[in-house]
């Protein structure tokens, strides 16, 4: 992979914040027969609770799928599972660590780890990947293992999902366009939401691209990136009110006028406008819109790179889903070996394959390609992708820039104030923290 930027970052305001194996069977199936068995867990049966963020039915039962053939592996361990929509689980958590009453194992976001990993809340899982000389370690994309880390631990392990551009072709040809010719330039998306929008008696029926416009700052950095830029620098300052990217919110907000834009809630738990086939156009992944591909068929929806932006960037939005274990978790062996199971190849291939999440893998790219356009597309994209940059700042910087989207959306400042203004004081709050 050529260029991902994943790092992790002590973050120092995370409150109003929430927002993507071994490479052989024998060396795991060897370890699982005696790995929960140590120490005190060796008599009796290991319950690990466990929670992962999202409800919809793809994912829940693909969590389910490994679960059931873990515990046939390991008759003496129960996983007990939880499912929290992602608008509530990062605060659901929050209150379950505060209270002491955490889980065993757990996913995070991708910013909620690097917002919360310097809290001392999480199992550095290093001791038990040297103890078992764990083959995934190589295995694994070393930019993809290297997003779980701090300060020389690993603490967390991520199923990485990347926003590549999909589209819907029934809707293309509906619009006369050419349902095999997404845009291909940066301005072309815009051209293209207006030719795609459908409104009818100044309602708009269907959008011609999906961008959220509250807690919207995802499909925000798909398009800031292909301009070349990010919303906060190498030191973690803001730079969302830059002029590129003054011009870019401008254009976000004319399509919203224009009823190109559905309004939408970034973290709404029944999906976004494309996921609803209300939109043409979105950066999405294959994970956020396995249900849709499931209803409308995979022959109606398209995947391509990122458009190029004017210096030709196509760079592509980087998350996931990180599984990590509780720091004060009474059974780390069992909960190491559930992180373990989960990304043995057979086991996160298949995982994967259902829900639309990459296999971090190297050993499997071939395996995971070859199904389809959409992992083919979503495989080629981690050449040049990029999730959150490491800053201490993340949270604050996160927390003004969704402020200044809402405040231009809805026309309570203009867009250039609006970026300024809320920059401002991100920058104010930053150094009141210093």
């Amino acid at each position: 992979m050529k260029k991902v930027t994943l790092g992790l970052a002590v973050v120092l305001s995370t409150a109003a914040i929430l927002s993507a194996c071994s490479s052989g069977n024998s060396e795991s199936s060897a370890s699982s027969a005696n790995a929960s068995s140590n120490g005190t867990e060796k008599s009796e049966k290991v319950t690990l609770k466990f929670w992962y963020p999202g409800t919809d039915e793809i994912l829940t039962g693909a969590v389910k799928d490994v679960i059931t053939k873990f515990e046939q592996a390991h008759t003496d361990i129960h996983v007990e599972p939880t499912f929290i929509p992602w608008a509530d689980y990062f605060q659901k958590l929050t209150v379950a660590y505060s209270g002491g009453l955490q889980p065993d194992v757990h996913g995070l976001g991708f910013g909620q780890l690097i917002s919360t990993v310097n809290q001392g809340k999480y199992l550095d899982l290093t001791p038990y990947i040297q103890k078992d000389q764990w083959a995934g370690e190589k295995d694994f994309f070393p930019d993809i293992l290297e997003a779980g880390q701090y300060k020389s631990g690993q603490y967390g392990l991520l199923l990485p999902e990347i926003r590549p551009l999909a589209w819907r072709k029934d809707f293309f040809k509906e619009a006369g366009l050419d349902p095999e010719t997404p845009p291909k330039t940066f301005d072309e998306i815009f051209d293209f939401a207006e030719k795609l929008k459908v409104v009818n008696g100044g309602t708009t029926e269907r959008a011609g691209i999906d961008i959220q416009t509250s807690n919207g700052e995802q499909s925000y950095l798909s398009l800031l990136f292909l301009l070349g830029e990010d919303f906060y620098d190498a030191d973690g300052n803001p730079t969302f009110d830059s002029p590129k990217s003054i011009e870019l919110v401008q254009k976000m907000v004319d399509l919203y006028k224009s009823g190109a834009i559905i309004p939408s809630n970034q973290q709404q738990i029944n999906g976004t406008p494309f996921q609803n086939s209300q939109a043409a156009i979105s950066f999405t992944s294959a994970q956020g819109i396995a249900e849709l591909r499931k209803t409308v068929g995979e022959e109606n929806i398209g995947w391509a790179l990122p458009p190029a932006g004017p210096e030709g960037e196509r760079t592509a939005l980087m998350l996931g889903t990180f599984l990590t274990a509780a720091q004060k978790t009474k059974h780390p062996e069992a909960a190491w070996e559930f992180i373990k199971f989960f990304f043995e190849d057979d086991n996160v291939l298949e995982f994967t394959t259902k829900t639309g999440a990459i296999p971090p893998l190297q050993s499997l790219k071939d395996d995971y390609v070859k199904l389809g356009p959409a992992y083919a597309a979503a495989f080629e994209a981690l050449n040049d992708a990029k999730g959150y940059g490491a800053s201490g700042n993340w949270a604050i910087n996160v927390k003004y820039l969704r402020l200044a989207l809402e405040e231009a959306y809805n026309g309570i400042r203009p867009v250039e104030e609006a970026l300024k203004a809320n920059a401002d004081l991100a920058r104010e709050e930053i150094e009141s923290a210093k």
